[in-house]
């Protein structure tokens, strides 16, 4: 019976190898993400590749680290559903930097205000018209 006790034991204790992988892959995976910041990338290119390994980097200390690994089908499922809503909240973040500069760039805005080229801020007319 006590070996049995033993065995059980062991297999709860952790896996200071395994760990120890994981954080020099975490290591290396940050220095990546601070050479994609020195490269200069177009900013769309460099949001994506940034999120992509961030996305491995909570991937390994969630398997790993947090024991999700071995969960239940379940569990995996539901984690399968978070990332879905996490990739479509990236996806708006890229479109939205994609769009904003030709949003909010001066001619954009001048355009939708007729005569706005030469014509006297809003507060100023106002005040003309008194």
């Amino acid at each position: 019976m006590g070996k049995n006790k033993d065995a059980s034991h062991d297999e709860h204790r952790p896996n200071v190898a395994l760990y120890l992988k994981v954080f020099g892959a975490l290591m290396v995976l940050t220095f990546v993400t601070v050479a994609i910041s020195k490269v200069h990338l177009p900013r769309p290119q460099a949001i994506a590749l940034g999120v992509f390994v961030a996305l491995v980097k909570a991937s390994l200390v969630g398997a790993i680290f947090m024991h999700l690994w071995g969960e239940a089908k379940l569990i995996h499922k539901m984690l399968w559903v978070t990332v879905a809503c996490g990739a479509i909240l990236v996806v708006n973040i890229i479109d939205f930097s994609l769009l904003a500069g030709k949003v909010t760039s001066p001619m954009a805005v001048a355009d939708q205000h007729p005569g706005g080229h030469g014509a006297a801020p809003a507060s100023e007319h106002k005040a003309g018209h008194h």
